[in-house]
């Protein structure tokens, strides 16, 4: 049985996992991301976490035919690096591919963190046959990415560009960009943690499932916002379907229900009445799913 590493780097933390060829997750697990200590390190830890997957697989019977790699950021064309990303600032220009190559002994394919995320959603979950779709993953920071066709969209740091960084309110929360009431800066990690009294997005989430008002409205005010950015983006890509992903997104229908509503709310009918909003198939995992999937069926 074939399988591939899947590695997701994000602007927190780096989930690591082995994938077999239907999507299906074995052994998932992470490492803190810590832009801190230069990238290097964080190829160093990647590969000490890597380590005993790849023995375990291979114990198994399994070959792995080769490492695809999720990352937070714009890439060079050749996807040989990242050359964009406030959240991640040391790792672009660092030659992450061939570091990571390096270091596991294997090929690697690096993608753009939504990218990857669309594509596990494509192939093996939530858009899988639609010719049109938008996803957007929520966490330390937002991206998005857009299928035309069948096909990624790429024109801007080999994704669709900066989805994340629409201005919703001028008046908003500051972004990582400079600007102020980005999407992103409107429905991020940062952004539900004021939201929610300062605790973590599980604890809010936790709290919001027991049936805590506080942590519910946290979550559907982050959904508000969520809705109008989709509905400004819809005009601009025309999806038959999008899905939302992301550490956010675990909060499920807490988080989807008030994004629909505003999502209705906002659109112009012809999105409103026909485009279907839905979450992650993955649970937060589909950038390794993305990624794995490189190894073998290459990009869409």
């Amino acid at each position: 049985m074939r399988v591939a590493l899947g590695v997701d780097i994000g602007g927190t933390g780096t989930k690591l996992g082995v994938v077999g060829e239907d999507g299906a997750i074995v052994s998932p697990t992470s490492v803190p991301t810590s832009d801190e200590r230069g990238p290097a390190d964080l190829v160093a830890r990647i590969a000490a976490a890597v380590a005993p997957l790849v023995a375990t697989a291979r114990e198994a019977g399994r070959t792995i035919a080769g490492c695809g790699v999720s990352v937070a950021g714009f890439l060079d064309r050749e996807r040989e690096a990242m050359h964009g990303n406030a959240n991640l600032p040391r790792l672009c220009g660092f030659p992450l591919r061939r570091a990571l190559e390096s270091r596991l002994g294997m090929q690697c394919r690096l993608e753009v963190d939504s990218n990857a995320a669309l594509l596990a959603e494509h192939r093996h979950g939530a858009v899988r046959g639609t010719s049109r779709a938008l996803g957007v993953t929520v966490g330390t920071g937002l991206g998005g990415a857009v299928l035309v066709d069948g096909q990624l969209l790429r024109y801007t740091g080999e994704c669709a560009g900066d989805l994340g960084h629409i201005i919703l309110d001028p008046d908003g929360r500051p972004c990582s960009c400079g600007a102020r009431g980005c999407l992103e800066a409107m429905v991020n990690t940062a952004a539900l943690r004021e939201r929610g009294g300062g605790r973590t997005v599980r604890e809010i989430i936790a709290a919001a499932g027991s049936g805590e008002q506080g942590a519910r409205d946290a979550l559907a005010e982050t959904g508000w916002w969520l809705g109008l950015g989709l509905a400004a983006l819809s005009p601009v890509f025309a999806p038959e379907r999008i899905v939302v992903g992301g550490g956010v997104a675990a909060a499920g229908e807490l988080l989807l229900a008030p994004t629909r509503e505003s999502y209705v709310q906002h659109a112009a009918p012809a999105h409103a009445e026909t485009v279907a909003i839905a979450g992650s198939a993955f649970a937060g995992w589909e950038g390794i799913v993305g990624a794995a999937s490189l190894v073998f069926h290459g990009d869409a």
